[in-house]
Formats: structure tokens, C-alpha cells, sequence
């Protein structure tokens, strides 16, 4: 009889990974489980329901797991788990990919840089608590709690977030960055012992898989002709310049995410709704978020701080958002990052580089990364595949295939908001005399 993928996870947990989970302090705290007992703890039943393109887009295998246990003569508890898994793929293909600096960085992240942040800073972030991580040549697994049953909850929309929540994201955002710019100011030693292992989770590559090669290079070509159609006043000596800059995913993004002293901190590297949850409450009748959290930690890297404000902007809010409210969010943002630098690195005054002035100038220096990723990633949150990416990653698509879903997938949505942000980075490089393809030698 075939087991099912279901009954595979069910019985990987009962024979391996409860033993291992219950070890974990967090674990035991959340379960109020003696830890001087752990061996009286029993898995009393074990439900998993698979995560998929519906919630969110993954290249991994994702699934809650409802444990039930019991601890000596008390009564059964139930709580929920995470289990994010690579999928069964070629170690060639597990390293295009790269899942070992991806949950290397995600692990190390938890169980180091989280723990000594926070104690440094002498607070708490908002993220999941981490049960347990496992690493090898060609696989990998991450277990955290599922932020869920604490009422966090990702946005029902994929994309075309809202003002309070871009306002609520960007206040957790610029904490998180004020706080890492506390440190590196404050005791420099410790900060460059804490990030020195963290790997290039996207950009260190020589080769690329394949289809994700091609996906990058016809969305290039798309962003450019949708800017044509639907922003004419774009440059088309800039748009050309851009769309063969960013055609080059790998150089392009390398150096676009190498840091530049001094304006670079620790940073999530992937901030955007599929990795942010959120906290809600009745306001004025209707229901509003108030709190965020960053969850998925695969892409911690030391870098420009407005990487990760273009990424939120660029694939989590539209134009009438991004655009008509950028002041406000921008407000927002700056005003948490300096006040939690101050407080923490106990100054009255920030440094120059932390200036209003100067974070603006950089935002226009990273914006194209932003809009880059959005040409070939807003996408898949836009009309999201349904089918299993597992299957995916193995499965081999044509050209012709991978070109037609590329140009197609979105549809005039896509490319109305794409174009839009071409012409939003096209004004303010004008605006500020930032010279964006400064270096870039193949273009």
C-alpha cells in the first residue's frame, strides 16, 4: 500500500522530530512541559495539513503539524507547528537554488543573531519562536511555532496591502534596522562576530537554474515594453539602459546588495507580505492591522537598509499606496529607525549617514532592485501557481513554455503596476541626479 506524503510527515515526526523538538527550551516554556521530565512527555496524536500556493509562494514543502502530547499524569495539550522541509530535488539543482545558505542563514539566525540583538537592545523582536534546524548537503529542515495561535495572522491580500499596513510593517521594520545600526555603532566587534557567517542567500552563484534564468530575462523584456505602452514619458535611452542592466539578474543583484559603508546594517532580505504577519483590531468599526511580525529569515544579510523598505514597497503596495502616500510611510519608517538608534545607542544625535537626506539618496540608489524583483516575482502573487513547486523544480519547461507563462501571468495588472514603478524610480533618479547605472560595465 502507498503511503501517502500526509502519513510520511506523521511518522518522520513520531519516530525523529518530536524527540528532537521537546528538547528545545522554547518548546518546553510554550508547553509548560517540566523539563527535568522530558522523557515522561508522549505524542498522543500528530495531524498535518500541507501549506500551499493559496497562503503563500514556497519554494519549500510547508505544513502545520497539530501535535497533541501529554506530560505524566497532567492532560493532554495541543499546540501547532511549522515544518518547512526542502523538497527531494538533485544536489545539483539544491545548490542553484541555494537551500544551504538559505536555512544555514535562517538557523544561525535564530539560534545566534535573534538571541543577542535582543538581549543588547534589551527587548523583544516580534517573530516566531524556533524549535529546531537541521542542515546537510542536500537537504533541510527549520521548525518554529506557528505564529498563528498567538492571533498573527499574513494579510488576506497577496499584494495591494494597504496604507495601515505598509505603516504598521514599516514601524516594525525601522526597529529592526535602528537597533542593528545601534549595535554596529555601539560595539562594531560584535556585530561583525554575529554576521560574519551569514552567506549570500540569492547571489552567489556562477550558474543559475535554468528556468529561473529565463524567467528573469524575458520579464526584463516585458517591464520594457509595458513602460513603453503605458508610460511613454519614461526615457527610452533609460529604459533600454535599465532593461539590459537588470536582464543580468546575478551581477545586477550582487552588486546592487554589496554593502556600502556605512549606510548598511542587518537586514531580513526578503521583506515583503509573504513574510510578515499581522496583528488586528476593531477600529472605527472595521478591522485594521496594529502590530507586525518578520517570519522566513533565509535572506538575513548586511546591507543597505532601503533594500528592504524597496522590497515591501515594490511587491506589497500598489501605485494609489506606494505612490500618493510615500511621504507618510517614509515618515513612518524614519521616525522608528532613528528613535530606537537614539534610545538604544543611548545618543542625542544620529550620525550623518542617518540623515533624512542621506536614506532618501540611498532609496533612489537600491530602488531599481525593487523594481527588478517585482518584474519577475509580483507575478506569481498576482496569479499565483498552483502547482507544487517541488514538482516544478524538477519538472523541465521550454523556452517557448517559460517565455508565454512569463509574458502572460499577471496579465495588464502586472504590467500597468510594473511600468508605474519604472516611472516613479525613472523621476526620482532625475529628481536627485542619482546616476543608477554607475559600474554596471555590460550595459
Amino acid at each position: 500500500m502507498t503511503t501517502s506524503k500526509a502519513e510520511a510527515e506523521i511518522e518522520w515526526i513520531r519516530s525523529f522530530l518530536f524527540a528532537e523538538i521537546v528538547k528545545n527550551q522554547h518548546f518546553r516554556e510554550d508547553l509548560a512541559i517540566e523539563s527535568d521530565k522530558n522523557e515522561n512527555v508522549k505524542l498522543l496524536d500528530v495531524q498535518v495539513k500541507f501549506i500551499g500556493a493559496e497562503e503563500a509562494f514556497m519554494l519549500t514543502v510547508c505544513y502545520r503539524a497539530i501535535i497533541t502530547l501529554a506530560q505524566g499524569d497532567s492532560g493532554p495539550k495541543t499546540t501547532t507547528i511549522i515544518v518547512k522541509k526542502t523538497p527531494n530535488l538533485p544536489q545539483e539543482t539544491f545548490d542553484s537554488i541555494q537551500f544551504g545558505a538559505l536555512f544555514g542563514n535562517e538557523i544561525f539566525t535564530y539560534n545566534e543573531i535573534i538571541p543577542s540583538i535582543e538581549a543588547f537592545a534589551q527587548q523583544t523582536f516580534n517573530i516566531p519562536r524556533f524549535y529546531y534546524g537541521d542542515l546537510k548537503k542536500n537537504s533541510a529542515i527549520v521548525v518554529l511555532q506557528d505564529f498563528g495561535e498567538k492571533n498573527w495572522r499574513v494579510a488576506k491580500q497577496k499584494v495591494n496591502l494597504s496604507l495601515a499596513h505598509a505603516l504598521v510593517a514599516m514601524k516594525e521594520l525601522g526597529t529592526f534596522h535602528g537597533i542593528g545600526f545601534a549595535l554596529k555603532h555601539k560595539e562594531p566587534a560584535e556585530f561583525a562576530r554575529l554576521t560574519k557567517h551569514l552567506k549570500e542567500p540569492r547571489y552567489d552563484v556562477v550558474e543559475m537554474h535554468p528556468e529561473w534564468r529565463l524567467i528573469t530575462e524575458f520579464s526584463a523584456d516585458r517591464i520594457e515594453l509595458a513602460t513603453q505602452k503605458y508610460q511613454p514619458a519614461v526615457d527610452k535611452e533609460f529604459l533600454s539602459k535599465f532593461q539590459k542592466m537588470i536582464r543580468n539578474y546575478i551581477e545586477f543583484g550582487k552588486r546592487m546588495v554589496a554593502p556600502v559603508e556605512p549606510l548598511s546594517t542587518l537586514c531580513h532580505g526578503d521583506y515583503l507580505r509573504n513574510n510578515i504577519a499581522f496583528k488586528y483590531a476593531k477600529v472605527n468599526g472595521s478591522e485594521e492591522p496594529i502590530e507586525a511580525l518578520m517570519f522566513d529569515l533565509q535572506t538575513m544579510r548586511v546591507s543597505s537598509p532601503m533594500i528592504d523598505f524597496t522590497t515591501y514597497l515594490s511587491l506589497s503596495a500598489y501605485t494609489e499606496v506606494r505612490h500618493k502616500h510615500f511621504d507618510e510611510i517614509f515618515e513612518q519608517y524614519y521616525n522608528q529607525l532613528v528613535g530606537s538608534f537614539k534610545r538604544i545607542a543611548q545618543e542625542t544625535e544620529i550620525p550623518d549617514y542617518l540623515s533624512r537626506d542621506s536614506l532618501l539618496r540611498e532609496y533612489g540608489r537600491v530602488m531599481p532592485l525593487g523594481v527588478s524583483i517585482a518584474s519577475h516575482f509580483l507575478m506569481q502573487l498576482v496569479e499565483p501557481n498552483t502547482e507544487a513547486m517541488g514538482d516544478m523544480l524538477i519538472r523541465q519547461f521550454t523556452p517557448e513554455e517559460v517565455r508565454d507563462d512569463t509574458f502572460k501571468r499577471g496579465g495588464e495588472e502586472l504590467d500597468r503596476e510594473t511600468s508605474h514603478q519604472v516611472k516613479e524610480l525613472y523621476d526620482r533618479v532625475k529628481k536627485d541626479n542619482i546616476d543608477i547605472f554607475k559600474g554596471f560595465d555590460y550595459i
